[in-house]
């Protein structure tokens, strides 16, 4: 016997947008999956990420979920269909039509217009983010930058982050020298850095015009109870999904 779905509800100052965080909890998939695995792409039991995956479109209120087959890249579309495209980032203005994106440490991304008419979501792991993934959502939007809001779900906190210098340069090589403070000298590792995606995906935000930006308060690594973790948990490990939709 399981519980429904639990969730991590933010709270964003715009009506007409709905955002829920999958945890861990109320699913079907047994360890190192346990138990709200949304993943079909970590070696979990086909057949356990499909009842998760409807029990999860039962517990909302929306017509369908968007889906999408992540590759860390930047790519970006409009879901208009049932398909599942090859892409990190997509949008919708379709009300009662959920986009989600699946993450165990890399940083959920949603984007919401303030008149609730057009919403987005963008998978931001390391590579993405400093490829672009969020400046190709945003391009990809019918708006423009200063009308969205951008709200940063669950990701690794800089506590837990630890990366090589080659991700670091890869930062600075897009942003320049504010990228700097984004990134502190590890303690465990010389050389090493402990690498803050929430600021780096701030200042990747401030670049592309929106300057509203809510949530990064989150550490998928430290909250064991409630989030996979794959720097915590190892491969294999689970998947949360973030979704956002337009309720009207």
């Amino acid at each position: 016997m399981t519980t429904a779905p639990s969730w991590v509800a933010p709270e964003v100052g715009i009506g007409g947008v709905e955002i829920r965080v999958t945890t861990r909890a109320g699913g079907v998939s047994l360890p190192p999956w346990d138990t709200q695995n949304l993943g079909d792409h970590v070696g979990d039991n086909p057949e356990h990420v499909a009842k998760n995956r409807r029990r999860l479109q039962d517990a909302l209120p929306v017509n369908h979920i968007n889906w999408l087959r992540q590759v860390h890249g930047t790519a970006s579309v409009q879901a208009i269909s049932d398909q599942v495209p090859t892409a990190d980032a997509q949008w919708t203005s379709d009300p009662g039509r959920a986009l989600a994106v699946l993450t165990a440490d890399c940083l959920p991304v949603v984007f919401m217009t303030r008149d609730a008419r057009c919403v987005g979501v963008a998978h931001a792991g390391w590579r993405g983010l400093a490829a672009g993934v969020l400046e190709s959502l945003i391009a990809s939007m019918p708006v423009t930058p200063a009308t969205l809001t951008a709200w940063l779900g669950p990701a690794i906190s800089q506590a837990a982050y630890e990366v090589g210098p080659a991700v670091k340069d890869a930062f600075r090589q897009v942003l320049g020298d504010c990228s700097e403070a984004c990134f502190v000298p590890s303690a465990v590792q010389e050389g090493h850095w402990m690498a803050d995606l929430y600021a780096l995906a701030r200042l990747h935000l401030r670049r592309a015009g929106v300057s509203e930006v809510q949530g990064g308060d989150r550490c998928t690594h430290g909250e064991a109870d409630h989030f996979f973790s794959y720097r915590r948990d190892g491969d294999p490990t689970g998947r949360m999904a973030t979704l956002v939709w337009r309720a009207d």
